[in-house]
Parts: structure tokens; C-alpha cells; sequence
């Protein structure tokens, strides 16, 4: 049997220190790669573009797209990326080959990770195969965040990525903040790209895309674009989208002025809704209760008084809305056909595949019972 002698202190020791040295080489070579990588991400920052927001026209070629840049020679893009922006713009007939113009003409790949907006202009939205074909290529390439945000331009788009100075830096920057303000929508309501391909899949929905305008050199919403079905149907003015919203259940709170001006806002909005066949016909009834209470204005009477005459006006101020834009044009302000399915099956199988005939044969009634809360 052969024997081992025990090892003495020297060569633990030495053996101890060995494998410090092999530990610590392994560390430095880590370090070293680690070095690398850092070196190569910033290596590849210089060599990417990064749009905040994206503006889409049409033209006679196809689309012009315009790209607002954060201008990385100016500002520290990671403590303020949108201080100092650059616009880029490129003429095609597709976008991935604006895209590639982009690429081609700058040395520089597109990134979109810091996308916020993508504004489409109401020419270009009004062009269904345009609008498909983009759809299709964003969805394909899978290089836009379907969250993105989504805007209409009531004239140019690539107008609208310009008024930088009164937003004080990026317009994509602006929009977001903007938007993420709002405090009259429940779940922070806003339109999205996805929202878009969502509906060009399903054709069956409503989708108010807020418009912008050039309002003293600021982006501002002064309208709302209908799409309906896919199909385009022109704009609808801020309050009557309001409405629409305020139907729909997507609101937290309503402001409405009275006929003796008295200003009221609503809250703790609730709504049920019922979609039957009536007389042959589709007829959707929508009931909404909530909390009132009196901001300004009007005379003092009562809170009975003022509780009938909330409900009264207000119902007939929706109804009326809701008529007017079934037939002009050709929206329902409820949005009910989503619900059709799981609200009557006979009614579903007949217009299932028959949207328009839907909206043509569709009634609507709305009751309001809103309660005065204490003041």
C-alpha cells in the first residue's frame, strides 16, 4: 500500500497561493470581456438612431417618413434624451424602403425601443390599402412596441414633429407626457398601434384617434378621427368624442354645463347595457348612473330641482349625439358591437359579417340617473 505524507505548512501555503493567482486571473480575464462589451454597446449607440416619434404623409410616391431624432452630439441622452432633437426625413414608396433609405443615406440602423408616438396624417388614414400595407410590414417586422402611442395630423405630420421649441425638446417626449396626465379616462386611456391592428384584423369596432393640430406652434388635440370597421369616416369634435367615451364607460370624470350654466362633474361612473331585437331590429340600450357635483355657475335651487335637470339634459344631449352620428358619420357612440355576441346570439349570426348593415338597422337609447352628492 503506497503512503502519502502529510503535507507541511510550505506547501499548503504555496498551494493556497496558486489558486489565489488562477482566481484572480480568471477574475481579470471577465473584467477584460466585460470592458469589451461596454466597449461595443457604445460603439453601437453611435451607430443607431433612435426616433421619439415617427410622422407618416402621404404622396405621390407613397408616404414620406419623417423621424424625430434626439440630437446625441448636443445632449447627454442618457439624463435628457429629448432636449435637443434632429428631424430626418425620407420619401418612398413603402416604409421598409424608407427605412432602408434612412439606413443607407445615414450609416445608421434604426432602433425603436425609445419610440413614444407614431402620428399618422388624416390623408394617409383615409387610404385603407396604404394603411394595410403599412399595418402589415410594422406587424411582420415586429419592430414597433404595439403600445405605441397613436395620433392623427389634421394636415402634415412631419408639421407637427417640428414645433420642438414651445414642447421644449422632443414632440414624441411631449405627447407621452401629455397623455399620461390625463386624468379624465379610467386605466389612462389612449390609443396605440396595436389598437389600430387590432381593429384592421377584426373590422368590427370604434376607435377615436385623438387629432392634432398646429395650435400657436403646439401640438393640440382639436378633433378625434373616426375609424370604424377599418373604414375612415372623418372627425368628430372633442366633446362629442367626450360623449362618446362618457357611453362607452371610459371615463372617470364628465363635465357638463347645464342650460342656466351651471357646471357639473360627474363621478363613480357606471353603466349597463342591453342589445336586443326589436321590431326585427338590433337595439341597444345603454342606462348610466353616477355621482354629481355642482364646480360653478347657475342658479340655486334646489338638489332635487338640479338632479332633473342634469338628468333630463344630459340624456337628451347623448341621445342626440348618438343619432346625429349614426347617421353622419355612420358611428355608434356606444360601441355595442363588440357586446353583440355575448348579448344575443340570433342577432350576432345575422350581422356577424354585416357591420355596415349593423350600424343602418341599429337603434339606440340612453337613460341617465345621476345623484347629487353633498357639496
Amino acid at each position: 500500500m503506497e503512503m502519502h505524507k502529510p503535507e507541511g505548512i510550505e506547501e499548503k501555503a504555496s498551494r493556497f497561493s496558486m489558486m489565489l493567482l488562477r482566481k484572480a486571473g480568471a477574475l481579470l480575464l471577465s473584467l477584460s470581456g466585460l470592458l469589451l462589451l461596454v466597449g461595443c454597446g457604445t460603439q453601437e449607440l453611435e451607430d443607431r438612431g433612435f426616433p421619439l416619434s415617427i410622422g407618416i404623409d402621404k404622396n405621390d410616391e407613397g408616404m414620406t417618413l419623417s423621424f424625430d431624432f434626439p440630437d446625441l452630439s448636443e445632449t447627454d441622452y442618457e439624463k435628457n434624451p429629448s432636449a435637443k432633437t434632429v428631424i430626418f426625413s425620407v420619401e418612398a414608396g413603402a416604409y421598409y424602403e424608407a427605412q432602408k433609405a434612412y439606413e443607407n443615406n445615414t450609416n445608421k440602423v434604426l432602433d425603436y425601443n425609445h419610440l413614444k408616438a407614431i402620428i399618422i396624417s388624416r390623408e394617409f388614414l383615409s387610404d385603407s390599402d396604404a394603411l394595410r400595407d403599412l399595418l402589415s410590414w410594422l406587424e411582420h417586422e415586429n419592430v414597433v412596441a404595439r403600445n405605441t402611442y397613436l395620433f392623427v395630423a389634421k394636415d402634415q405630420a412631419s408639421e407637427i414633429l417640428t414645433l420642438t421649441e414651445a414642447t421644449n425638446g422632443s414632440v414624441g417626449k411631449y405627447l407621452e407626457q401629455m397623455t399620461n396626465t390625463q386624468e379624465d379616462f379610467k386605466e389612462n386611456k389612449v390609443v396605440t398601434i396595436g389598437d389600430l391592428m387590432n381593429q384592421w384584423h377584426n373590422q368590427n369596432e370604434l376607435l377615436l384617434i385623438p387629432t392634432l393640430t398646429n395650435n400657436g406652434d403646439v401640438p393640440s388635440i382639436t378633433e378625434y378621427a373616426v375609424l370604424d370597421a377599418f373604414s375612415y369616416k372623418g372627425e368628430i369634435t372633442v366633446e362629442d368624442a367626450m360623449k362618446s367615451f362618457l357611453v362607452q364607460n371610459e371615463v372617470e370624470h364628465f363635465l357638463y354645463q347645464l342650460s342656466d350654466s351651471t357646471v357639473v362633474e360627474i363621478q363613480n361612473i357606471h353603466r349597463e347595457i342591453a342589445i336586443t331585437s326589436q321590431a326585427g331590429r338590433p337595439v341597444v340600450e345603454v342606462s348610466l348612473t353616477g355621482d354629481a357635483r355642482r364646480k360653478k355657475g347657475g342658479e340655486e335651487i334646489s338638489r332635487g330641482k338640479l338632479t332633473k335637470q342634469l338628468n333630463r339634459q344630459l340624456e337628451e344631449s347623448l341621445a342626440g349625439v348618438a343619432a346625429e352620428l349614426l347617421m353622419e358619420p355612420g358611428m355608434d357612440i356606444t360601441n355595442s358591437f363588440l357586446k353583440l355576441g355575448g348579448q344575443d346570439r340570433d342577432l350576432y349570426r345575422r350581422y356577424a359579417q354585416d357591420y355596415e348593415g349593423y350600424l343602418a338597422q341599429l337603434g339606440i337609447v340612453i337613460s341617465v340617473d345621476m345623484n347629487f352628492v353633498n357639496e
